[in-house]
């Protein structure tokens, strides 16, 4: 409903007989957001939602008042409004962080529990709940710094790096079945980036596949390149996304997981965008999900070419 900024003229007996009616939004059409008397001049000022402006005079007419000034306008959110909209959702996250923390304490407390009960462990035992370990610690890991990365963004440093020395330590950070195959680029492409904000790109990406195949299935990651850009192509053979949920993926603190921040896929758009990249996904339910990360090889270069247009469109 478009917005509006009304003046109108007031004697002070009519000030009640407004109030009346603000007070009864359903009763009028009209939602008052605020409202300003000044009483030296005996004017009122109001912010007010209404359909069009011949609804507001009729609005007024009822306590026979008079309206000066009409003007449409439109509400511009300050930094003021940005900062309450994230407390608010720090205060969401912390609320899911603390869930999220408890299970994999609980995990790390009972194994070292056990562990301090058996005297002796053999090979396969201890492989087992040192691999348990590894996982609920990584877990606690990525959930910490996933909020970290929101909260307290830092600035982006460009250097040529090959993508596959970045994939690669990503993927050394996994911890993973073996019953899931990766299949990794056959071809080496550089590109100018962040190296320790793409590989929470990738990260993010392959732990998103894994989570989807449950344990078992195949992973396969592709470079492309042109003369301009590095495309990466991550898909899965999982479950896939719906249609209706797909578009939501990328909204901070969306997930359909039962744990988890829903700051993941958030996350790794911000820092594309910050490369002067784009992401986008596909998916098919019961088929998989292909993610496709496209970045400029050479992104140095785009801030400048951006300043040049605007300065041109001067």
């Amino acid at each position: 409903m478009p917005t509006f900024m009304v003046k109108c003229r007031v004697e002070n007996q009519n000030l009640e007989r407004i109030k009346d009616i603000t007070d009864n939004p359903e009763q009028s059409g009209i939602s008052t957001i605020s409202m300003f008397y000044n009483l030296e001049k005996k004017e009122i000022h109001c912010i007010l939602n209404a359909a069009d402006e011949n609804e507001i005079i009729n609005h007024y007419t009822k306590v026979n008042i008079m309206c000066e000034s009409i003007t449409p306008i439109e509400i511009i959110h300050t930094k003021n409004g940005q900062n309450e909209e994230k407390f608010k959702i720090i205060g969401e996250l912390s609320t899911r962080l603390a869930h999220d923390i408890r299970n994999p304490l609980s995990i790390i407390k009972n194994i070292v529990d056990i562990m301090e009960t058996k005297q002796k462990l053999d090979f396969d035992e201890s492989d087992i709940y040192y691999r348990r370990l590894h996982r609920a610690i990584d877990r606690i890991s990525r959930q910490i710094e996933g909020v970290l990365d929101f909260v307290r963004p830092t600035q982006t440093s460009f250097e040529k790096h090959l993508l596959n020395d970045i994939l690669a330590s990503a993927i050394d950070k996994i911890v993973k079945s073996d019953t899931i195959k990766i299949k990794m680029p056959t071809n080496s492409v550089y590109a100018v980036c962040d190296f320790t904000k793409l590989e929470v790109v990738f990260t993010n990406l392959i732990m998103n596949s894994i989570q989807a195949i449950n344990d078992s299935g195949q992973i396969e990651i592709k470079f492309v390149e042109n003369n301009d850009t590095a495309l990466i192509q991550i898909s899965d053979t999982g479950c896939g996304i719906p249609q209706d949920i797909l578009p939501m993926i990328f909204e901070p603190l969306f997930t359909t997981k039962q744990t988890g921040t829903g700051l993941g896929l958030p996350s790794c758009k911000q820092i594309i965008e910050h490369h002067y990249g784009t992401i986008k996904a596909s998916s098919e339910v019961g088929v998989g999900t292909t993610f496709i990360v496209t970045l400029p090889k050479n992104c140095i270069t785009v801030p400048s070419r951006i300043e040049t247009e605007l300065v041109q469109s001067r």
